[in-house]
């Protein structure tokens, strides 16, 4: 494929649940130093497929330069982030998964979001879900106006979308597929993660992904983002200015 004329590589961020790019928000200029940041906006709709947002994906980012895009992962959207790996593995530069599974093992709970998920049109049920939000993040050590923008960006998520994204997690299972990753692979995990097993999971990819690297954050939680000492920009190749070489900053929390 030939290659745009760009100064910098693409930098794919893949959303979670939300599916809106939002919370990426703390990590966008560290990355645009080296690269053309994009907190990926999937469309508001009710059925799709993950075939069809990985497609939305490859149409997005057709025409980058073979083996120029970082593309990041978060939670559900490293789901996306794996199939459109095993996809268009001659555009991947690199792949960073963030807390992030490959099949989600607790069942009951995925169920039971989806049952209340569907009550969060009632403000007392809104009210209570983000006092519990607001305690999580705070351990988590989420600073107060991380919190706030937090809770507004997940206030206004498209809901018919983000139940069908819940019903994906729970269809899912791309353990198989982890062995067809053939690009350089990174992990990141949050160790008081409650919403995912991170550091298991994270652990079991880097098992099945040749060369897949883990960097675990044990204070941390699923919020890793928006912790305040992680920054994706530490662990991503760095273009070295003036030439075509790269860097890698290995930084271990």
């Amino acid at each position: 494929m030939a290659g745009a004329s760009v100064s910098k590589p693409l930098a794919l961020l893949i959303p979670g649940l939300d599916g809106t790019g939002r919370l990426f928000y703390r990590q966008i200029d560290p990355l645009a130093e080296a690269y053309r940041v994009r907190p990926y906006e999937f469309g508001t709709r009710a059925e799709f497929t993950l075939e069809d947002l990985t497609r939305e994906l490859g149409q997005a980012t057709a025409g980058e330069p073979d083996h120029s895009i970082l593309v990041v992962g978060e939670s559900f959207g490293g789901l996306i982030a794996i199939d459109y790996a095993v996809n268009y593995p001659e555009r991947v530069r690199q792949l960073v998964l963030v807390n992030a599974f490959p099949y989600y093992h607790r069942r009951l709970r995925i169920r039971l979001a989806r049952a209340l998920a569907r009550l969060l049109e009632r403000r007392a049920a809104r009210r209570i879900k983000n006092y519990i939000v607001d305690r999580i993040l705070r351990r988590e050590g989420i600073l107060p106006p991380d919190r706030e923008r937090y809770k507004d960006i997940i206030r206004r998520i498209d809901r018919p979308a983000y139940l069908r994204r819940l019903q994906l997690v729970q269809e899912l299972d791309l353990r198989p597929r982890l062995r067809e990753i053939n690009v350089p692979c990174i992990l990141l995990a949050g160790g008081r993660d409650k919403i995912v097993p991170s550091v298991r999971e994270a652990r079991f990819m880097a098992s099945r992904i040749p060369g897949a690297r883990v960097h675990e954050f044990p204070g941390a939680g699923h919020a890793l983002l928006l912790t305040p000492e992680v920054t994706l920009a530490d662990y991503v190749p760095k273009r070295i200015s003036g030439t075509n070489k790269t860097v890698n900053r290995d930084a271990d929390s």
